[in-house]
Parts: C-alpha cells; structure tokens; sequence
C-alpha cells in the first residue's frame, strides 16, 4: 500500500529509538559474527588444518545456522520482540563457550550457536525496524542498523592484534561478545513490540506461497543464494589471503582493512538515501555491480593501492547492497508472514555461502582462492538480472490503521 502522507524524510522520537535500540543489537551481533571470520588464520593454526578444511567447517557451521527460522516463525506468531531477545542472549552464550572450551568440536558447535542466533538477529531486526519506520526513512533506518554492525566489525579488526599475542589468545577476542549480556537489561525494559504486529491465526509458509507470493520469494531467494555464494568466501578469506597468502604482516592488512572497508560503509547510508529516493531496484543493482568489481579484483590483483581501492569498492557496494534489499524484501510480504519469509531468504542465502564454502572446499586447495572467487563471482550477474524481475516497493506502508467502528 503506497501512502504519501508517510513519506517523511526525519525521524520521529519513536523511530530513534528503535533506530537506536536495534543498532545496539546489530553492533554486538556483528562483531560476535566476524570473529570467526577475522580469527580463521589463528584458528587454522591452531587447530593444525588447511584452507579447504577451515572452508568444509565454516559449511557446516552455516548449515546449523538454517534453524535461525524457528526464531522467525515464532515471531509471526508471538510478536517480534522476544525471538529477538532470545537470540541476542543465545549469541552471547555461544561466544562464551567458543573462548572457554579448547576443542575443535566445541568450537564448531558454539559458533553454530552464535550463526543460529546472528541469523535470527539479522532478519528480525530488520522487519523490527521497516515495520517500525514510515516509508520516507525506512531504508535509511536499515542503513544506520547495517551502520552499527560495521562497527560492530570494525571494532573486531581494530582488537586483532590481541589475538597475536599468544597461542590461544584469539579467545580473548570471542569472550568480549559475552559482553551483549550487560546491555541485555537495557534491550528488554525498551525494545517495543513492533506497531504492525496483531496476533492472527498463523498461515503455513508453502500455503502462503501457493496464494501469490512465490512470484516475490523466489527472485529474492535467488538474489540472496548468489549474493552469498560469492561474498561468504571473499569475505572470510579476506585476511587469510593478506596474511598467509601475501605475506603481509597482520598489522598491515589489519589497517588496510579498517581505513578502506570503513570509508567503504559509507555505502550504508548513500544506499538508505538513495533507496528512499530513487528506488529500491536501481540502487540494488548499482550496489551488486559495485561489490562484484571490488570482490573480484581483491583477489586478482596484488598491489597495494589495487587491494585497498578492491577493499573500498567490494565494501561500499555491499553495505549500499543491504538497505535497498533489506527494504525490498520485507515490503514485498503482509505482515502476518514477513518475519518468516525474510527468514526463509536468509536460509537460502545461508544455502548459497554453504554452496560457496563446498565450492571452496572443492577448488581452493586445487586452483587457489582467488579463481575459486572469481568463478563465484558469476552469480552475482545471476541476481542482477533476477533483481529486474521484482516490483519497485519505495513510498509502501506496513503498518495498517486500525478501523473505528
């Protein structure tokens, strides 16, 4: 339902708290989410195994992470504000078995804990916060979330030469994530129930399907499984590649990283704006072209200044990536099926970094990472064209007036 009396471009008291509240989680969850991926080259080291190895684990870790839809079905049905909650704690729990416990199974179990409830977070805290906002700032709101969890990132990157300083010393970094548990308190007194929630009969997702929306499901399925078939493996071998590959010294690529993929998160923002304003489909495909370019090239080229612009644009166009999508896919489903539906999405885009991660396990060790990368890379012209398939959904209202009789 389009609205035009709702399309304000400020937020209203109410909207920057939620903004606020959800950035919170967002910030915590990332950083306990990326320390896996920052902690692969001391990890694999530790536990004595090889790249294809570290990418069969980080497959099965992601299968795990399938059952984040049980959070999302019960938000459909009990309210989003509690699933959420019961995640962030969950995420929590696992980053403390992951710093405490020295084996390698544990290990893979706490960190499926965390994908598990990282997942959860993800997909619910962005319906938390499109049926929360009005229309005229709603991509933008997601922008500032996906804000905070590039923090949440960075701050993972800036902790990392802790982990060099003794054998086991990464777990320092994973028992920081434990901290979530301090300003849980403050998530449960404030965090609201969304306004577009009304407890209704629950609609099994297949039937829902069948009645219409498989016509949106499917394109944006797609989107997200080819998305995530190449940027999984770029993403988590980023360091590894710079470290064990290039040779840098961890210091080096550790302020590569910081200084270009930070300038890149402006991405978050320039994406929310132009989502807002242009429309959601433009500024997804600009945004996927743009995070092709940069991925690709990050591993095919070796100088310095050719890495840190492939790091900028790999960055930029991810982070302007995750507004205009985030927006599209809870617009797209009524309110009695989205938190489920952009779960569902979120599983298939996990099936495509497991997809990925097998793809890796296959041919890294064979061909290298950075073929393996650029084969990857070929979906993602895949969902650009799926992209053009779906219906612009800028300026639509989620939350429905209750009738006075």
């Amino acid at each position: 339902m389009l609205n035009a009396n709702h399309a304000t471009s400020t937020f209203s008291p109410s909207e920057r708290r939620i903004v606020f509240l959800t950035s919170v989680i967002g910030f915590v969850a990332a950083y306990a989410a990326s320390q896996m991926a920052h902690m692969l080259p001391f990890v694999r080291l530790s536990f004595d195994l090889t790249e294809g190895e570290m990418s069969l684990m980080f497959a099965g870790i992601r299968a795990a992470s399938l059952l984040g839809v049980l959070f999302a079905m019960t938000a459909d049905r009990t309210g989003r504000r509690k699933p959420i909650l019961a995640a962030f704690a969950l995420m929590a729990f696992g980053s403390l078995m992951t710093a405490f416990i020295p084996s390698v199974v544990v290990f893979a179990i706490s960190q499926a804990l965390v994908r598990i409830s990282v997942v959860a977070i993800a997909s619910l805290s962005i319906v938390l916060i499109a049926e929360e906002l009005s229309p005229g700032v709603r991509a933008f709101g997601i922008g500032i979330y996906g804000l905070a969890g590039s923090l949440g990132v960075g701050l993972g990157l800036v902790l990392l030469p802790v982990a060099e300083a003794t054998e086991d010393a990464w777990r320092i970094l994973f028992a920081l994530a434990t901290l979530g548990f301090l300003v849980f308190p403050l998530l449960s007194r404030f965090l609201p129930e969304s306004r577009a929630f009304r407890p209704a009969p629950a609609i099994p997702f297949t039937k829902a399907l069948g009645m219409g929306l498989s016509k949106h499901f499917w394109p944006l399925a797609g989107v997200a499984f080819f998305v995530a078939a190449f940027s999984s493996p770029a993403f988590d071998f980023v360091l590894e590649r710079l470290i064990n590959g290039l040779e840098w010294e961890s210091g080096a690529a550790r302020f590569l990283l910081i200084v270009f993929s930070g300038v890149g998160a402006v991405g978050l923002l320039v994406g929310g704006k132009l989502a807002d304003r242009v429309g959601r489909k433009p500024t997804t495909i600009a945004a996927l072209a743009i995070g092709l370019v940069g991925g690709v090239g990050f591993y095919l080229l070796d100088s310095g200044w050719f890495l840190a612009a492939s790091i900028f644009l790999a960055t930029f166009g991810a982070t302007m990536l995750t507004p205009s999508f985030g927006a599209q896919r809870s617009e797209l489903f009524p309110t009695r099926v989205r938190a489920t539906a952009s779960a569902w999405i979120t599983n298939v885009a996990i099936a495509g970094s497991i997809s990925g991660f097998m793809v890796g396990a296959v041919l890294i060790d064979r061909i290298g990472i950075a073929p393996t990368v650029a084969t990857l890379g070929a979906g993602v012209l895949i969902a650009i064209f799926l992209v053009t398939r779906l219906p612009e959904t800028r300026g639509m209202d989620l939350v429905r007036k209750p009738v006075h009789r």
